[in-house]
Order: structure tokens, then sequence, then C-alpha cells
């Protein structure tokens, strides 16, 4: 992923402004950690690298509750496919008594 592109060097002050990576952080990580990131990018305390990663920590964090709920749904496949059993059985009901209103209501 493409960061500062002025940033040759980890040396080199960067613009947080252009990074691609520093938007994920206003996202994913802590406000006063964005800000510590920042201002540590623009007076290269830390590098490109290092933003990633600490970026990437986050991320997994912030997506752990998904992956967790998604595994919990893919154990329980058969109580799922009762679930959307019951709903679309209770969808084509609503749609039936929908469906006669609209034809006695127009004549058919």
């Amino acid at each position: 992923m493409i960061t500062d592109p002025q940033r040759a060097r980890k040396s080199d002050p960067g613009d947080p402004s252009i990074c691609n990576v520093y938007s994920f952080h206003e996202i994913y990580t802590d406000y006063q950690k964005v800000f510590e990131i920042g201002e540590s990018c623009r007076t290269a305390k830390i590098g490109c690298v290092e933003c990633k990663k600490i970026m990437a920590r986050n991320l997994v964090d912030a997506l752990t509750p998904y992956r967790d709920k998604i595994n919990e749904l893919l154990a329980s496949k058969h109580e799922v496919e009762e679930i959307l059993s019951q709903g679309n059985n209770k969808a084509r009901s609503v749609a039936k008594e929908t469906m006669e209103e609209v034809r006695s209501r127009i004549g058919l």
C-alpha cells in the first residue's frame, strides 16, 4: 500500500494528509493515537512500515467481532437455515395478504 510518496526515507518528515494508511487510522485507531501517529509521522519519529503495522493491528482488532460472529454462524448452519426459513414463511404470508388486498381493490 502506498503511503506518503514524498517520504523516501524513514528520516524524512511525512505528510499524513496525503497518506492512504493515515486515512485508515482515522477510522480504526483511537482518536488520541491518531493524533500521536500523525505527529510522529510529521516529525519522522516513526516510519511508514511502523505506521502500517499499527494500523494493521487496529484493523484486525476492529474486525475481530465480525469474524467471530461469522465463525459462530458457520458453526450453526442448521440453525441459521431454520431462522431464514421461518422468515421466508412469514414474508410469504404477509405478501400473500397484501396481494389479495391489491387484487381486491383493483377488481381482479
